[in-house]
């Protein structure tokens, strides 16, 4: 299926100063906890699914075969993130160095999908970091801010990968500033 598009410009998230990709996530009822809201690890997984479908998979290599469902797939807005993860997959593993992650209000389950905005906003000799807004598709509500920061890992020898010369052109042509954590 192919991504849905939007200019940047329609898409506003005031925690965000520039250019982002937006995924919508839909919810399900097993994502809430026992005081009615989506709960803290759940985030993280929502994190996690909408890196992937922003990225590409890092297993892109070795997935099952895409089947174009009608009406399944990744929604993906705005600007676009380069897929250097998907393309990177056939030799390379990319794991998880660290979160930082910002519970500012309980998500609330409902239908309809949940908005994750997404940043590239640095790139190191090794990894990349990744921020997140998890709100309202309209940005009219911020639930969640996070970062994680991804390295690039030989799946051969097990141990941290160089970032290429041309993975490194994307990847930095589509640094923006941060997210905006509050460091309390």
């Amino acid at each position: 299926m192919e991504d849905m598009h939007q200019s940047s410009s329609v898409l506003t998230n005031p925690l965000i100063p520039g250019s982002f990709t937006r995924v919508l996530i839909e919810l399900r009822w097993g994502d809430m906890d026992a005081y009615g809201h989506v709960n803290n690890v759940t985030q993280l997984r929502v994190l996690e699914e909408a890196r992937v479908r922003a990225f590409g998979s890092p297993t892109a290599a070795r997935d099952a075969a895409n089947t174009e469902v009608p009406g399944a797939g990744r929604v993906v807005l705005g600007s676009g993130l380069p897929d250097v993860l998907g393309r990177a997959s056939a030799d390379t593993d990319l794991l998880v160095l660290s979160h930082k992650i910002e519970y500012r209000e309980p998500i609330p389950y409902r239908e309809g999908p949940v908005a994750v905005d997404c940043v590239i906003s640095a790139v190191s000799a090794v990894s990349m970091t990744v921020g997140y807004v998890i709100a309202e598709p309209d940005g009219a509500r911020a639930y969640t801010v996070a970062e994680t920061e991804v390295v690039f890992v030989d799946t051969a020898s097990g141990r941290a990968r160089r970032i290429r010369d041309h993975e490194r052109e994307e990847l930095e042509a589509a640094v923006t500033a941060p997210v905006r954590l509050r460091h309390v």
